[in-house]
């Protein structure tokens, strides 16, 4: 299983000139008790997470996750219009089999829609793995509803 600590390792390369990014925005990546904010990156071969100026002053490195490591993507809690308990911020769990990487972006949806799409892109260029992609839609018809 694996763990929610992140391993110590050198800075990952920054987007290279030749990687097309397909997304960007900013999150916060969590490490223990402590969030790192920052901007990830998505190309169609890794997401990569950059800290911003002070949190780099404070020791935060620079974070790649590999496409082709990835195992699960899950949206915690499953569905938009579930909370998580004690009102904790939503949040994506990135998992490899060494860690699970928590970010909280600002649009959680938006950035598994852009996941699930560029897999679907690299199936097209002959490259089928997919991770599992964990979520739940919320039920429409259900939010239609009075109480």
């Amino acid at each position: 299983m694996p763990t929610h600590r992140l391993p110590r390792v050198p800075h990952a390369q920054r987007p290279r000139p030749d990687e097309q990014v397909l997304k960007q925005g900013g999150v916060d990546l969590q490490n223990g008790w402590l969030a790192r904010h920052g901007t990830l990156y998505l190309t169609l071969e890794r997401m990569v997470f950059v800290p911003t100026i002070l949190d780099t002053a404070m020791r935060a490195r620079r974070r790649e996750i590999p496409l082709d490591r990835l195992v699960e993507v899950e949206r915690v809690p499953l569905a938009a219009d579930e909370m998580i308990a004690g009102g904790q911020r939503p949040r994506l769990h990135l998992s490899t089999d060494e860690v699970t990487y928590v970010i909280m972006t600002g649009d959680n949806d938006a950035w598994l829609d852009a996941i699930d799409l560029v897999y679907e892109r690299r199936h097209q260029l002959g490259r089928p793995y997919r991770p599992s992609i964990l979520r739940k839609t919320p039920n429409l018809f259900r939010l239609g509803q009075e109480a």
